[in-house]
């Protein structure tokens, strides 16, 4: 017979020893100590956090022969036979798996008839959320009025999908995720006494990947300890944990952050050496970002999780030059699934968090770059309204703060300028052409145009498939390594938007 996993071995059997959920475990007790138990429970709340464990302890608590203060005392007959999973008394039923009215009917029939061996008939309903909309008809009538010796209690993890009349007849509690400090703590206990040593890496790597489920940390624990190994090590750990390298995240974050645009390329190309899934890499960057984020902006005591490397590096900077960097991150993910390299998204968004916006600005002693940079600007400023200078910079950073979608559209055409109050939007692709043309897009456009330019200006939308992106951009001599580096890797396109043309091109022709 296999060995019992230990989210089984170590299944809390008191009040007391449920973690994460104390202020169920106190209003329970308070109603068993003053004999005011109700006849239908609703559990609500995410996978692996203790709703069937609690159903449990309460079935123990009304069915013990000798409770103490309202706790089970887990040694009469009652408390040992629930705990072994042999009382007729207490049933567990599957909603998943027993869906159907006639289900329900088998269930409402069998709760007429009294306990064989306990005090009470207790009907644990788990995912009940799963029944079919006749089952719950069918037990509404029972569910409210059951008989003396019977008690519901109902789990779900999606409380919205269960009627209102239902709920209205039960008392709900809603379970909350467990504080990743608590899962931390239980998890060392658990290691002491398998007399097992793990490094402390390990047990934060455990809680990370949980994400506050007390039984997928104890399940990926048992993984852990099946390496055979009396001292676990991260690197050992690594055979079975889930493929996501976090020290690779923490890595490009600094990278980022330190604005080393070629190491965080580098750090992409390794993970695809490497098999990693780039899409599961990507919510790993935005999780951490979103850490990163949290405590930089809340309290540092709040995310304990945050390695003492990013910790160090996030005292230098705003909180908004970490937004601006999840927001790339984000952005992103309507090209990841049309893009025929899966690695350029994240390229674009490393180099969309690593601009010269965030560098301090270097002197062109280039004559010849003046020239060039000014003969760019030269057809805008004729085009222009004299008293209105190009404000398309000034609106493609509104409408990002409004619109971020609409933004990474408008980064991707140019402006012709203004003429007689009128603004021409030129597009290289029929793509841009319809995204800006709906009904929504022009909405915020003309809110943003009013707003930037003083006054009611129009827009039109104009299709030009000779349109070059960055043309001046690409005449610039390229000095930094960084961006050699960039070059050599995408066929010396300079800039986010010409990588993105590259995409669209493969798809236009």
């Amino acid at each position: 017979m296999s060995s019992q996993t230990l989210y089984r071995k170590y299944r809390p059997q008191t009040f007391a020893d449920l973690i994460g959920q104390e202020h169920v475990a106190h209003t329970l007790l308070n109603e068993l100590q003053k004999s005011q138990v109700a006849h239908a429970y609703l559990f609500s709340g995410p996978r692996g956090i203790g709703k069937t464990t609690t159903a449990r302890l309460l079935a123990k608590a009304v069915n013990c022969q000798n409770p103490k203060n309202g706790e089970p005392d887990n040694i009469c007959e009652a408390c040992r036979s629930i705990t072994e999973a042999r009382a007729l008394d207490v049933i567990e039923i599957d909603a998943a798996s027993y869906t159907g009215v006639d289900n329900i009917r088998e269930v409402i029939e069998h709760s007429r008839f009294t306990p064989s061996s306990l005090k009470f008939k207790v009907f644990i309903v788990d995912e009940v959320h799963m029944l079919s909309t006749a089952a719950f008809n069918a037990l509404l009538k029972t569910l409210e009025e059951p008989p003396a010796h019977a008690m519901f209690i109902l789990a779900t993890t999606e409380i919205h999908k269960v009627p209102e009349t239902i709920q209205s007849r039960c008392q709900k509690f809603d379970f909350h995720r467990i504080n990743p400090e608590v899962i931390g703590k239980k998890l060392r206990w658990i290691a002491k006494q398998e007399d097992m040593s793990v490094d402390e890496n390990v047990i934060e790597e455990i809680v990370r990947l949980a994400d506050g489920s007390s039984r997928d940390a104890e399940s990926i624990l048992g993984q852990v300890f099946s390496l055979g190994e009396k001292k676990i090590t991260l690197e050992q750990a690594d055979l079975v944990l889930p493929r996501s390298n976090q020290a690779a995240v923490v890595q490009l974050i600094l990278a980022i952050l330190n604005n080393n645009r070629a190491e965080a390329i580098q750090n992409i190309d390794d993970q695809i050496e490497n098999g990693i899934d780039l899409e599961a890499y990507r919510n790993d960057i935005i999780r951490s970002l979103r850490d990163c984020l949290l405590f930089r902006v809340v309290a540092p005591n709040i995310r304990p999780q945050i390695q003492n490397v990013l910790q160090e590096k996030l005292a230098a900077f705003t909180a908004g030059r970490i937004v601006k960097i999840l927001e790339n991150f984000l952005m992103i993910q309507q090209y990841i699934s049309i893009s025929p390299l899966p690695q350029v998204p994240l390229e674009i968004a490393i180099i969309e968090s690593t601009s010269d916006q965030f560098e301090p600005a270097i002197q062109q002693t280039n004559p010849s770059t003046t020239v060039i940079e000014k003969k760019a600007e030269e057809p805008l400023q004729k085009k222009s309204n004299a008293g209105f200078p190009d404000p398309w910079l000034k609106i493609v950073e509104e409408v990002n703060n409004e619109a971020p979608m609409l933004a990474m559209s408008l980064k991707m055409v140019r402006s012709s300028g203004v003429i007689d109050d009128v603004l021409t939007i030129t597009c290289p692709f029929t793509l841009h052409v319809e995204r800006l043309s709906t009904p929504k897009a022009r909405e915020v456009l003309d809110s943003v145009i009013k707003r930037v330019m003083g006054k009611k200006v129009t827009y039109k939308v104009e299709l030009d498939p000779n349109l070059k992106l960055d043309k001046a951009e690409q005449k610039i001599e390229n000095t930094n390594p960084a961006d050699k580096l960039l070059s050599e890797k995408s066929k010396k396109l300079a800039s986010g938007d010409q990588l993105w043309d590259q995409i669209v091109n493969a798809f236009e022709g």
